[in-house]
């Protein structure tokens, strides 16, 4: 038995006829129909039943179906590397991110590109989960986990958030400073579409009595409103300590700490590039640590 019998199998049982089938395979419906009757006369069993509705698998067909689809997963992850086998002359590994891990791959971009001289990246904008297995990206930094048992997951560290303020608004409004803060400043929030920071907008209700005078849906959105005097606004730590226009108006909370993980698909990992990019990206974490968990500020005007 060989995959190219299987494959036309499992194209059949995906498609529902052999016409589609057929169509899917870039080969005739008679071509189809002959070589699965073949492969039936081999195998001494009736793998389906032509209905009104299309085919149907037999018993037989049912106990075939998940061997064809490991066969037809073990095929894709061959064609995944196929790309990178074909050129070593140049190593392209594509991460995707948010906004908030771009700025931090950017703010670090020299260390990056020091560890992977001969590795070029493209970071790819994305806080939906990218599909390893379609090659939309080879890595991708999230702080939450993936579903598929495909994808090996790498924790990096942590990324700790704080309250922010533009130095001015804190200066102007001296509660932000004390625990009124919450109930006589303006606060930044997360509109409730496309809601990227659950975790910080759950933090926002617990402690706020009314909603948030402004909403957006990115954080670098919501440090530029905050840098502008909007007003208060919960930011990671790396980002709100960098940035000269604010100033801190509450310490990092445990709370909204949040784990970073790097994904890889389990296949990619032999490819050399990968591999190095993951150990590089590991390293710039590693050395990031203090500026994650905002430790690395000088402390003016930090409210505890």
């Amino acid at each position: 038995m060989d995959w190219d019998d299987l494959r036309i199998f499992d194209a059949a049982v995906r498609a529902g006829s052999l016409s589609r089938a057929a169509g899917a395979l870039g080969l005739s419906q008679p071509q189809v129909t002959r070589r699965l009757r073949a492969f039936e006369r081999r195998l001494g069993a009736r793998l389906f039943d032509r209905t009104a509705r299309g085919l149907r698998p037999t018993r037989a067909g049912e106990r075939l179906i998940p061997l064809a689809a490991e066969m037809r997963a073990a095929a894709d992850a061959v064609h995944r590397v196929l790309p990178d086998l074909a050129d070593d002359r140049l190593s392209v590994v594509r991460i995707a991110v948010d906004e908030v891990r771009g700025r931090l791959l950017t703010d670090h971009w020299s260390d990056l590109a020091a560890r992977l001289p001969d590795v070029a990246l493209e970071i790819v904008s994305s806080h939906a989960y990218a599909d390893h297995t379609l090659r939309e990206t080879e890595i991708q930094l999230r702080s939450c986990l993936p579903e598929r048992a495909s994808l090996i997951v790498r924790r990096l560290g942590t990324m700790a958030h704080a309250v922010y303020g533009a130095k001015a608004y804190v200066a102007a409004n001296p509660a932000a400073l004390t625990d009124q803060r919450f109930a006589a400043c303006a606060w930044i929030g997360f509109a409730p579409d496309d809601l990227w920071y659950p975790e910080e907008q759950h933090w926002l209700d617990r402690h706020l009595a009314g909603r948030p005078a402004l909403r957006v849906n990115t954080m670098t959105a919501a440090l530029d409103a905050a840098a502008a005097g909007a007003g208060l606004a919960i930011l990671p730590a790396f980002m709100g300590d960098a940035d000269p226009r604010l100033t801190r108006a509450l310490a990092p909370d445990p709370a909204l700490h949040a784990i970073e993980n790097l994904i890889v698909h389990r296949d990619l990992l032999g490819e050399p590039a990968v591999r190095r990019t993951v150990d590089a990206l590991a390293a710039l974490y590693q050395a990031a640590r203090a500026k994650l968990m905002g430790e690395a500020a000088s402390g003016a005007g930090v409210a505890a």
